[in-house]
């Protein structure tokens, strides 16, 4: 079974008040601890969307190759990432400012996926659906054709498609950096001794 993975990093960081995905953390952009959870053995290919040159760039140092674009709504993301995952049986969207999520909790996803196929597989934690979410090959159509801000779960619940929660390994791996005030509480967090 084949598995691509699209990144999500195209964002513009507007609440942040600049390119979130760029912001120093725990000595590295932010962009570079999602990216570093991705279990490269386990993906047949990985791209990154992105809409800004620096971020690019970062994603070439990691290894993962992106596709630019000017920026726009969130479907023109997820349209642009799926057009890439054509020969895959399913394909991770992964969101590029979630810098606590793991590696284990990612393969915790892709077995869920591998067991069932045919849904459409979320992380979660206490029942709370979150980032990141497989898709099926068979729902590639209906995610090449969203339009405005609009997501891949707009696209699954239209098509009536099956969803699976995964537990994820930890509460934390959800969060994502949309303000300074997350990002300093995700320093936090990840400069406290680990139990």
């Amino acid at each position: 079974m084949k598995i691509g993975c699209v990144v999500m990093a195209a964002g513009r960081g507007r609440r942040f008040g600049g390119n979130k995905l760029l912001a120093p953390l725990a000595g590295a952009p932010l962009l570079a601890h999602a990216l570093g959870a991705l279990p490269r053995g386990r993906l047949a290919r990985v791209v990154a969307v992105v809409s800004d040159g620096e971020v690019e760039a970062l994603c070439g140092a990691c290894g993962v190759r992106a596709v630019r674009y000017p920026g726009g709504p969130q479907s023109d993301t997820v349209r642009l990432g799926v057009a890439e995952m054509t020969d895959m049986d399913g394909c991770l969207f992964v969101q590029g400012d979630q810098p606590l999520l793991t590696a284990g909790s990612v393969e915790r996803l892709l077995d869920s996926f591998a067991a069932a196929p045919g849904a459409v597989h979320r992380l979660s934690y206490d029942g709370v659906p979150g980032s990141p979410v497989v898709f099926p090959r068979r729902l590639f159509p209906a995610l090449a054709a969203l339009t405005g801000e609009r997501g891949g779960m707009a696209a699954a619940r239209e098509a009536g498609a099956a969803i699976r929660l995964t537990p994820a390994l930890s509460a934390v791996e959800g969060m994502d950096a949309d303000t300074e005030k997350a990002l300093s509480e995700i320093e936090k967090i990840m400069a406290s001794p680990k139990p």
